[in-house]
């Protein structure tokens, strides 16, 4: 074979072969020695890209006995002469090669191997895989295979299944353990991964070819090969140890091929006579195995191949038990036809009679896997008597489908079954059995406190868990016989008050209460009006929670647990001191970690609730900050420290008002929780929600802690740090917080800004907190930021506005009008570069409105700041008639814009009112311009009345500009419109933050606010009088409609100022009072900007 490696050839004798250097390098892959494995994965990683490099690794990674060449016997020689080293070789060959199929194996993708490469690999791989000899690198193959096949099969390698098996045939059923039985579990192994990949795939045409596979092999493999084993297992499991073994292991691989092809290799099982018998001899065969497993774990000799033949049989009977639960969730109407036997099958198990089969002596579980599996097929089947299979108890009427009968005969069998006292038969069960705390249990919790107390019930634990599968069974009973459930608890909860407990009662009865309350806790809202928990606490579970004794710990942990889930059920208001105290009392030093915890998450529940007041919490609130603040110093792990901080971080935000005395202590702990906490990403998570928290709350951040405030958005927010991964969305939320209370611009924080653009080039996940980000920034200090950041800004938009969303592009253009109003000269000069595709978009109307009244505000800013910068990027445009349209987009888009938005109308009007000149293409858009002047006068003109004459009883009507702001308690009026702080309350945080008075005195200087429309535009007018002549002039108004006209002259004429008692001699059109014109006040404006 031709390869082209000159690197590696270089270094190597002019007589060694290709595959003796691979060889060589793989064995260094798995050197001891990291320098040495570092180089080796280098020259592989040099080498992949060279033709014929993954064929040959192919070939190393096969074991090919006779088969093998001189070649290759010298360059496996080159790379170590002992069996250990060329295992070695191999194993790692298999795996390079699985890993490189990932990246370039797959059709299309940018570094596809050739296809002539791709067939040797796979020749290579079929005609070799069956000859390993070694476990683990067979492993890898296998694995392999079924890669290659989920890509090529059947288009590009239609010989792979038909190959396989024609092995498999070939294998005699017969044979006993030896090479030929190891030769059959080898084919298994192969053909299983392989359906396994095949039956992974998702399109339909690729399902549909599945499900003709599986017609084709399902009854040679199910009767032909897995039968004849399962039977050859039970004949010499008492004899033959090793031939039993031999059976069992080659019996479970061809289980797991079959789980596939029940699951996924057939759309309508019921219909398969194969299918239905096979699930029907599974039950069969389950029993046989459990009782199996009960007379080899209680026979006297237990040798070596006997523990081997017990793991198999357990690895056997939880592959069964997956595949009818499995058939059950994806097949209800198949699997309908054996409800009867399922429900009696995994009851029997589970809470009756067959326990002994699973319960040693002591009640104490020795298969807890396989009633996982039997508990959740009876909750799946409890839950399927409202879905998919429920049908009338009756029974099917005559003449109906298969379907119909089928769901009769599970209706029926669902009806007949769970009974009311079948019902209470588990319901009993379950309290008094499985909800008790186990030996095991409690010696995790002696040993382990705070990995014990680890919630691992959410999620799919019931899946795996044993106590969440019992728990959710619980609760299904609850949902489907809630009647019979109720009473049946309510009736342990009157055997609970009445068992009387002292410090010397033993623990039996102990866990029997914990049992009690745990069942009445995790369906606590079917009890709602139905148990007075209130009294039930005053009465009894409070005095329970103070009994010292050592057991008690047990009582006292999971009544606080209970009574956080009555919180959102009932539990009344005046109780909820007597909750804080149990609380206080629990999460003192004296308590065991579990229960102190468990307090914490009490707590956490009480004050989040939509009922907690405050006021009311407050005379507890100093000593269970001290307590959790202790508890989060003692604790060592990672997941508890997050708890308690979570619970913190919440008493910061619910008791703002009070925290400042206990929060300059929590600040100074919080560097070293930081420090320690270096490994743990998730930690830090918690840690920066807690300081985001108290940044927010505090707004005055002390000193000392800048710097390390600095330093954690510092390290979460660089993407040269690992760590960013975790840590970038709550760095960057923290950093917002910072900026929203920072009263200056410090070097430190400006310094910062290094990270922002590369954080939205990166991704556009936080490009809207980004965006804020630099809102707040030019806000806080426009000259600084923008000089130094704002050109890199305006050059990321410009190149963004054609790849992001219209979200992303209004809060560009919000960031370019900040720019405008802070400073205008400047933000002009920033903003140019993209005024040009702004005007266009404006030209082209493509966008919706909300875009375009924000394309529109930015062209009305530039023509009030400098027309002359106007008009070059209207010529900029490469439409001759650009002016003309935008004009005429302009007029058309005004009346959508929303009557809440009267401020950017009055802009728009403001703009108009600028461009009044000799300009024919203006003038003849006047009547249009000033009916819509009109039409905002009337939105933003406000009544005020004075008397006419004294002693008159008529009133004559005054207008005011309602949008003319002269101090901060007039704009106190607006801030629901102007939208102020939006940035920073976005979370619901009610606290003002110095963001919101800077954004307050923006608003202030802005001419929106400072400038009367009516005296602006009287001035315009006035001007434009004086360009054109009177006659002129007086056409002009002619062709605008009388009632317009007449309404504007009005509100001219009647303007007085805002919030000013019109006194008796005063003129109407007095205006503002100001000496200058509404032009100059303008220009000042934008000049002050």
């Amino acid at each position: 074979m031709a390869m082209s490696m000159a690197a590696g050839a270089a270094s190597a004798s002019a007589s060694a072969s290709v595959e003796q250097l691979v060889a060589e390098t793989l064995q260094a892959a798995t050197n001891p020695s990291h320098e040495i494995v570092q180089k080796a994965e280098a020259q592989l990683r040099e080498w992949e890209q060279q033709p014929g490099f993954f064929p040959t690794i192919a070939r190393l990674s096969m074991r090919r006995n006779a088969q093998r060449g001189a070649g290759d016997a010298d360059a496996l020689a080159g790379a170590g002469a002992d069996a250990d080293s060329e295992v070695k070789v191999r194993w790692m060959a298999a795996v390079y090669l699985k890993n490189g199929v990932d990246r370039y194996w797959r059709p299309n993708s940018r570094q596809e191997l050739p296809a002539e490469q791709k067939q040797q690999i796979r020749e290579v791989l079929l005609r070799h895989y069956d000859a390993e000899e070694v476990p683990q690198v067979g492993l890898q193959v296998a694995v392999l295979l079924g890669r290659l096949a989920r890509t090529d099969y059947p288009r590009f390698w239609p010989e792979l299944l038909p190959t396989l098996m024609k092995q498999l045939q070939n294998c005699r059923p017969e044979a006993e353990a030896g090479p030929e039985c190891a030769l059959q579990q080898r084919i298994l192994l192969a053909l299983h991964y392989v359906l396994k990949a095949l039956a992974s795939r998702r399109l339909m045409a690729d399902q549909r070819a599945f499900e003709d596979v599986g017609s084709q092999i399902f009854g040679y493999l199910a009767w032909d090969i897995w039968a004849p084993l399962v039977a050859r297992f039970f004949q010499f499991v008492r004899k033959e140890d090793t031939i039993a073994l031999s059976a069992l292991q080659r019996a479970y691989v061809v289980m797991r091929s079959l789980r596939k092809l029940v699951v996924f290799g057939c759309s309508k099982p019921y219909k398969s006579t194969d299918h239905m018998n096979f699930v029907e001899q599974l039950f069969q065969r389950l029993r046989q195995c459990l009782e199996l497993r009960y007379e080899l774990r209680m026979g006297s000799m237990t040798t070596p191949e006997t523990a081997s033949i017990l793991t198999e049989l357990e690895r056997l009977v939880l592959k069964m038990m997956k595949t009818l639960n499995e058939l059950m969730e994806r097949h209800s109407l198949s699997f309908a036809r054996f409800v009867p036997v399922a429900l009696e099958f995994s009851f029997h198990y589970v809470f009756h009679e067959g326990t002994a089969l699973i319960f040693d002596a002591g009640d104490r579980m020795n298969f807890s896997s396989f009633a996982i599996q039997a508990l959740n097929m009876l909750k799946g089947i409890m839950l399927s008597g409202n879905d998919s299979i429920s049908a009338p108890p009756e029974g099917a009427a005559p003449g109906a489908s298969t379907e119909d009968v089928l769901l009769a005969i599970a209706a029926q069998s669902h009806a007949k079954f769970f009974t009311e006292e079948r019902i209470t038969y588990i319901c009993d069960k379950i309290v008094t059995h499985y909800f008790l705390l186990t030996q095991q249990e409690l010696e995790e919790w002696q040993q382990d406190p705070e990995g014990y107390d680890q919630d691992d019930g959410g999620g799919d634990a019931w899946k795996y868990a044993l106590r969440p599968s019992v728990e959710t069974l619980y609760f299904t009973c609850f949902t489907q016989h809630s009647q019979i459930m109720i009473q049946e608890v309510l009736r342990f909860v009157r055997r609970a008050q009445q068992l009387q407990l002292t410090p010397e009662s033993d623990l039996k009865a102990i866990l029997l209460k914990d049992a009690i309350y745990n069942a009445v806790g995790q369906a606590a809202f079917h009890f709602f009006n139905k148990l007075d928990f209130g009294a039930w606490l005053t009465s009894q579970l409070l005095a329970e929670l103070r009994v010292e004794a050592p057991n008690f710990r047990i009582l006292r942990r999971r009544i606080i647990w209970m009574v956080g889930h009555w919180v959102g059920v009932q539990l009344p208001r005046e109780l909820r001191p007597l909750a804080y105290e149990a609380c206080l009392h629990l999460i003192r030093q004296q308590e065991d970690m579990p229960t102190r915890l468990a307090a914490a998450r009490t707590l956490n529940l009480l004050i989040d609730d939509f009922e907690f007041m405050p006021e009311a919490f407050h005379p507890y609130f100093p000593p269970l900050f001290d307590a959790l603040f202790l508890l989060l110093h003692e604790a060592g792990e990672c997941d508890t420290k997050i708890v308690v901080l979570g619970t913190m971080t919440l008493l910061v935000e619910k008791m703002s008002e009070y925290i400042e005395p206990q929060a300059l202590q929590f600040i100074a702990y919080l560097p070293l929780l930081w420090r320690e906490s270096e490994e743990y990403d998730l930690l830090r998570c918690a840690i920066i929600g807690t300081l985001e928290q108290l940044v927010r709350t505090i707004r005055d951040v002390p000193e000392p802690m800048k710097p390390f405030l600095y330093s954690v958005i510092e390290l979460s927010t660089d993407l040269q740090q690992h760590s960013h991964v975790y840590l970038i969305e709550d760095g960057i939320m923290l950093w917002l917080a910072v900026i929203g209370n920072s009263t200056a611009l410090t070097p430190e924080l400006l310094a910062l800004c290094d990270h922002l653009l590369p954080i939205i080039e990166m991704s556009s996940e936080n490009l809207r907190t980004v965006l804020q980000l630099i809102h707040a920034y030019i806000l806080l200090d426009a000259q600084a930021y923008l000089s130094r950041y704002g050109e890199g800004f305006v050059s990321y938009c410009v190149r963004s506005f054609a790849d992001i969303r219209v979200e992303g592009i209004i809060a560009m253009l919000r960031i370019f009008e900040t720019c405008l109003k802070t400073d205008a000269s400047m933000g002009l000069r920033l903003v140019r570069p993209a005024l040009p595709f702004v005007f266009q978009q404006v030209y082209l109307k493509q966008e919706y409105p909300m875009t375009m009244g924000w394309y529109l505000t930015i062209v009305a800013r530039t023509l009030l700041i400098d027309q002359a910068v106007f008009m070059s990027v209207v010529q900029q445009l490469p439409q001759a008639d650009a002016l003309a349209r935008i004009l005429d987009v302009w007029i058309e888009m005004f009346p959508m814009v929303p009557d809440t938005h009267a401020e950017k109308r009055k802009l728009f009007c403001l703009a108009y009112a600028s461009i009044f000149g000799s300009n024919e293409l203006l003038l003849a858009r006047l009547p249009h311009i000033l009916q819509q002047v009109d039409e905002t006068l009337g939105e933003v003109m406000d009544k005020q009345y004075a008397a006419v004459e004294d002693g008159a009883s008529m009133t004559t009507p005054r207008f005011y500009d309602s949008l003319v702001i002269h101090d901060e308690h007039e704009l106190d009026e607006l801030q629901q419109q102007l939208g102020s702080g939006e940035d920073f309350h976005a979370k619901g945080y009610p606290a003002k933050t110095y963001h919101d008075d800077r954004h307050r005195q923006l608003v202030l200087k802005d001419p929106v606010y400072k400038i009367p429309l009516t005296e602006y535009l009287k001035w315009q007018l006035q001007q434009l009088q004086a360009q054109v002549g009177v006659d002129r002039y007086e056409q002009l108004l002619r062709s605008v409609v009388p009632e317009v006209l007449e309404r504007i002259t009005m509100y001219i004429e009647q303007t007085v100022p805002k919030a000013c008692v019109v006194c008796a001699g005063s003129k109407p059109g007095s205006g503002s009072g100001s000496g200058a014109s509404p032009d100059e006040t303008l220009a000042e404006q934008e000049e002050s900007g």
